[in-house]
């Protein structure tokens, strides 16, 4: 690209790592200013005292995990999903494995949209939403919701069984849905990790740039992150080692499960919403702080009161339907 950041080109779609889908916009914006967010919409480090969306205080510790810069444009309130019809029963099992993992250990919500309309009725507007696809011998997803609205796509590789490794790929690329980014690639990621380039495929080098602009990070780089490849990601041999631990040299290997950072990251982020068909902001019943303890009673009640000008009981009667194992 002119702005000198390399990018792959795949079955005619854009990555700017082998997993991480390009929507047109970040293309552009990449394109011309070499950042996949466009400059003046977010602060070029880490710096986010506020949630973005309810400008509540975060945590001083918010975070020690990378991910894009949080703005209410790239973030979601309830992660709206399909299951679409190129994916196996197999894959689709996977995927409703790794929502109920986020799920169950954090704030992130999913909303199952599969079979209604893409478009709301009434005001015309595109329904930001993600397709689950059938991605064959490939994983990947666009980092963040689309700023623009409408579909973007997460492939999920093909699987004779939803084995802990496969449900773990469906983990990941759902963390990078939600705003997560690789570990290995954080700004300050040498201090942290040994990289030996040359032992790396020359067209997979890409994988380990760094990211220094528009992204929100606190923290040493985790090694439990289920956002981090292992020692020998991309090695041009079997029997090469591509990064190591810099406090001893150890080799790691990659997670199939959430850390703590990770859910931490999350956590400062994302509120757990009940589907609800008023505008009533009806919390579920387990809340996350972020500090990754869980609110009691009478603290979620509380804060469910601020999120509804001080009415902390929701009307009767507007919760909607939300089955993650509903596939038509």
């Amino acid at each position: 690209m002119k702005s000198g950041v390399e990018v792959l080109l795949k079955d005619g779609k854009y990555y700017l790592s082998d997993d991480i889908l390009l929507s047109d916009l970040q293309l552009k914006s990449l394109e011309e200013h070499g950042d996949i967010t466009p400059p003046n919409s977010a602060p070029p480090g880490p710096e986010l005292k506020v949630h973005p969306v309810t400008g509540m205080p975060l945590s001083a510790d918010a975070g020690k995990a990378v991910g894009q810069y949080p703005t209410s444009y790239n973030m979601w309130a309830m992660v709206r999903y399909v299951y679409g019809p190129s994916l196996s029963s197999v894959q689709r099992e996977i995927m409703r494995l790794a929502i109920e993992h986020w799920e169950a250990n954090s704030n992130v919500r999913f909303y199952n949209a599969t079979g209604m309309p893409t478009v709301d009725p009434t005001y015309g507007f595109a329904y930001p939403y993600i397709e689950f696809v059938n991605g064959n011998d490939v994983n990947s997803s666009q980092i963040g919701r689309n700023a623009n609205g409408g579909r973007q796509e997460l492939k999920i590789q093909s699987a004779s069984w939803a084995f802990p490794e496969v449900v773990g790929n469906g983990i990941h690329e759902l963390g990078h849905a939600i705003g997560l980014d690789h570990e290995h690639n954080a700004n300050d990621r040498d201090n942290f990790i040994n990289l030996n380039l040359n032992n790396v495929l020359p067209e997979k080098r890409y994988n380990f740039n760094r990211r220094t602009t528009n992204y929100h990070q606190i923290g040493a780089v985790d090694f439990q992150s289920v956002m981090i490849y292992d020692s020998q990601a991309f090695a041009s041999s079997p029997n090469l080692i591509v990064m190591t631990r810099k406090s001893d040299g150890s080799t790691f290997s990659g997670n199939d499960v959430t850390s703590g950072t990770d859910r931490k990251w999350v956590n400062n982020l994302y509120i757990p919403y009940i589907a609800r068909s008023d505008v009533y902001r009806e919390l579920a019943d387990i809340v996350y702080k972020t500090d990754n303890t869980v609110m009691t009673a009478q603290e979620r009640q509380q804060f469910q009161a601020q999120l509804n000008n001080g009415n902390p009981y929701p009307p009767a009667g507007g919760r909607i339907p939300n089955d993650h194992s509903r596939y038509q």
